[in-house]
């Protein structure tokens, strides 16, 4: 099933009902793929937290992150980017047929939109384009911390009226594939930076390959700097 819901047709019940858990989790991480754990204080996404992705392949980012911990049974819901690329979550291994997309809410509902979605999936993904009123961030963050859910901001938090939890951002990529001058970019490597609050406030970073080689999200060998040793620079003689 890969609904699609307009403003507050998510809250429709069937659709909650048919996506809602049956049991309740008393786990508090969500699984990682390994690449990403480092970034992560406990090796795992924590419930209840709000982390921002942003960057070039911000989206590719987020629906390789979620793909451990939906699997075959779990839910995520994607509102107010109805333009995200389908292809590149199904290409990092996502089953789309667990995603809900649901179209930008009205102006004064993504409170009331949001808070429902959190009761009945996982892990729900916003992209507003204008800022949350401080009313709505209120009710969700609410309901965030009620349901143990998470929420992820595609836009790095930038239309939410207060601080994340988390911030991930996609930073240096290089392409590879072309060869000279024809070929296909192939593989893309990235490097991702996280920065938070309290537990995740200490900086960390991976390198990672998206899509690499081995696979569709893949830790790479951080790239070496490079400096040529000229002749005089250690105060030597020439040879």
């Amino acid at each position: 099933m890969n609904g699609h819901a307009t403003g507050l047709a998510a809250l429709d019940p069937r659709i909650l009902e048919a996506v809602r858990p049956t049991t309740l989790s008393n786990e508090q991480l969500l699984d990682v793929p390994e690449a990403l754990s480092p970034l992560f204080p406990w090796g795992g996404l924590q419930r209840g937290w709000q982390v921002g992705v942003s960057g070039p392949g911000a989206w590719t980012l987020t629906a390789g992150m979620m793909v451990p911990s939906l699997g075959d049974e779990g839910w995520m819901a994607v509102v107010g980017a109805p333009l995200f690329n389908l292809v590149a979550g199904a290409e990092v291994g996502l089953r789309m047929d667990r995603v809900l997309v649901v179209d930008t809410p009205p102006a004064g509902q993504w409170g009331t939109v949001v808070a429902a979605l959190l009761e009945a999936v996982q892990v729900v993904v916003i992209c507003p384009s204008s800022s949350i009123g401080n009313r709505d961030a209120r009710r969700i963050a609410a309901r965030l911390r009620e349901q143990r859910g998470t929420l992820l901001h595609l836009d790095g938090g930038a239309t939410w009226p207060s601080g994340l939890d988390m911030k991930l951002t996609c930073q240096t990529q290089e392409w590879e594939g072309i060869g000279q001058g024809n070929g296909y970019l192939r593989y893309r490597r990235m490097k991702v930076e996280a920065a938070g609050r309290r537990s995740a406030a200490q900086p960390r970073s991976v390198s990672l390959w998206m899509p690499g080689p081995d696979g569709p999200l893949t830790a790479a060998q951080e790239l070496a700097t490079v400096t040529e040793l000229r002749y005089g620079a250690w105060g030597g003689e020439s040879p």
